[in-house]
């Protein structure tokens, strides 16, 4: 193999796309690659060649990651993939060695992903910064515990007013809840890039909603999955997105979703770990409530990145990081940090914490507990009470979530 890693041009779009989708077993239609070649972020797009065959790919869109208290550039990583008839050959390797060159080299001091298969980038320094959870409730089922109160209305727009308002609740939201990333018009228009032979998962066509009460304060989109077996109305809605500023919106979106006439259950995946729902219905377990992995972070830049947050007390804390795959990250670093900022720089003294990148990493929003990580056995702690200290200055409320995959 004669194995070439750079930035593809223009002119090799196609190629690229085609390449993307045959990595995840998918052909490239033509309107699909016409959208594509509007939405992809052609400097920050990688190829993988052998000889002159495009096999892998991997792409970085640039984001500012919501952190507790400030915002952090954040290295997008997505369309990663290589052949079949490639695989198992160091491409992926190659292809992760670059782009985090890359990537250190633009100054980013953070990279993330959502992970196709968890166990694929843990040996390239990211770990499981937010989880996500999945549930399924029977219509019959999504009983409310008591009322809340609605001063305003749902109603039903058009994708193109939709578009125009959700962005606005979006970015209101996304300053106050840790893990959002921003979402230029270019993203939101591939998020919401609805083709017929698109990812449906058998329903039909976005709907729109909206939660209005003196302005617009939340928003849901869905779709709707028909079911007539035996004559008999059984339909699924398939939640997409729901965001809400209030109770009283949230509350009204979801009696919205659960009540759609002809329907016998609702899904929705990509929540919050600590979903308020859970806590309003009165079956929780009727919600089938599943937690997976979701957003993945990795540390390019220990000290911007731990100076690139607030903590919930004061405190400080000296960390021995181990990193083999980007040696330059690895060494003692001290933090001094609270809730009015933080400081972190290398440092010669004695370690409180030894721990590897990728458990540093999934610990950087407060969504994984130093604590937790030790009884798993992925953490050492050489100064008593450092791991207590360390939860209790990167402690968030609520849960880290980020909602938008990438």
């Amino acid at each position: 193999m004669d194995l070439t890693i750079r930035p593809i041009t223009h002119e090799e779009l196609p190629r690229y796309h085609r390449a993307m989708e045959g990595a995840f077993g998918m052909q490239a239609r033509d309107e699909e690659l016409e959208h594509m070649r509007r939405t992809t972020v052609l400097d920050r797009a990688l190829g993988a060649f052998d000889g002159t065959s495009l096999i892998g790919t991997a792409e970085v869109w640039p984001f500012r990651l919501t952190t507790p208290g400030a915002e952090i550039a954040l290295a997008g990583v997505t369309g990663v993939g290589v052949l079949p008839t490639h695989r198992r050959r160091g491409v992926l390797t190659a292809l992760m060695r670059r782009q985090l060159d890359d990537v250190r080299g633009l100054g980013e001091p953070m990279a993330g992903l959502f992970a196709s298969e968890g166990s694929i980038y843990g040996r390239f320094g990211y770990g499981v910064a937010a989880y996500a959870g999945r549930l399924e409730v029977d219509r019959d089922r999504a009983r409310f515990a008591s009322e809340v109160e609605d001063p305003g209305r749902v109603v039903l727009v058009e994708r193109d007013e939709a578009l125009k308002t959700m962005p606005e609740v979006y970015e209101r939201l996304r300053g106050h809840r840790v893990g959002f990333v921003d979402r230029s018009e270019r993203v939101w228009l591939d998020n919401y890039f609805d083709p017929e032979w698109g990812f449906r998962q058998g329903g039909g066509a976005l709907f729109f909603a909206l939660h209005e009460a003196h302005g617009v304060d939340g928003y849901v989109s869905y779709r709707i999955k028909r079911d007539w077996s035996e004559g008999v109305p059984g339909a699924t809605v398939l939640v997409e997105e729901l965001m809400a500023e209030n109770l009283s919106a949230y509350a009204a979106l979801w009696r919205f979703c659960f009540g759609i006439d002809l329907t016998s259950r609702t899904t929705a995946w990509g929540r919050p770990v600590d979903e308020p729902l859970l806590l309003m219905v009165t079956e929780p377990r009727r919600l089938k409530f599943r937690v997976g992995d979701g957003l993945y972070l990795r540390m390019l830049d220990v000290p911007a990145s731990l100076a690139g947050r607030r903590y919930a007390t004061e405190g400080r804390l000296v960390f021995e990081v181990s990193d083999p795959f980007c040696p330059w990250v690895e060494g003692r670093y001290e933090l001094t940090g609270g809730p009015d900022g933080a400081d972190c720089a290398p440092t010669d003294a004695e370690a409180d914490v030894r721990l590897s990148v990728v458990e540093l990493s999934a610990a950087y929003l407060g969504g994984v507990g130093f604590r937790a990580l030790h009884r798993a056995g992925r953490v050492d702690e050489d100064s008593p009470g450092a791991l207590a200290r360390a939860d209790a200055m990167f402690a968030t409320d609520p849960a880290p979530w980020c909602p938008f995959v990438f």
